[in-house]
């Protein structure tokens, strides 16, 4: 269970709020909680169908920004393909982030829109979980989900490889019945050189 203290923390990171009137002790751990969140959650993850996502993290606002993706465009006599940008997905803490069909294709749910309403995110275990809706044929209002996203570090790798799961739950539309799961695994594929915050990515 969380600490009053650890909560206090939380809240003030994920609503970018001003560390003005903070102690200073309480400010200095907040810094030092931000800047591991920056460490360990930017870069750019990657999954096993070779579709990597840039994470960027900034003030309290996530930014998911799916890397350019290829498009084909067929003629008459040929056929050629171009790479377009996809839009990037914001999500920000205590308001009602409506991400569309781009965020119904980071969050498993292709072909359907989501809104993300808020999300928590838990440092000594390394998850952020996001709390949203997605939109139903069966239901006006939606379907309630969670995301959660859990780094790990494979230690038998060289200097350690980072890897990122999302488990998508939502909830049954018909009472008595399971849950649906989805699972998605990553593995970051950039470089960081937490030193210089420097990031070297495969792009």
């Amino acid at each position: 269970m969380e600490t009053l203290k650890q909560i206090s923390m939380s809240v003030v990171i994920e609503l970018g709020m001003s560390r003005a009137q903070l102690p200073l002790t309480l400010k200095n751990e907040v810094e030092i909680m931000e800047e591991r969140i920056m460490s360990e959650w930017t870069g750019i993850f990657s999954n096993s169908e070779s579709r990597p996502v840039k994470i960027d993290w900034s003030g309290g606002e996530w930014t998911f920004s799916p890397q350019m993706r290829r498009v084909y465009v067929y003629r008459r006599h040929s056929g050629w393909s171009t790479l377009r940008p996809l839009p990037p997905c914001k999500i920000k803490a205590g308001s009602t982030n409506d991400l569309g069909y781009p965020g119904g294709r980071l969050f498993l749910f292709p072909g359907r829109k989501i809104c993300i309403d808020d999300y928590k995110i838990t440092g000594k275990e390394r998850k952020a979980i996001f709390y949203g809706t997605h939109s139903s044929f069966m239901l006006g209002t939606g379907r309630q989900f969670t995301a959660t996203l859990t780094l790990s570090c494979d230690q038998d790798e060289e200097d350690g490889v980072d890897h990122m799961r999302m488990v998508v739950v939502t909830q049954s539309e018909v009472d008595g019945e399971d849950d649906e799961v989805k699972v998605q695994d990553f593995v970051r594929v950039d470089t960081v050189e937490r030193g210089d915050t420097l990031v070297s990515a495969l792009q």
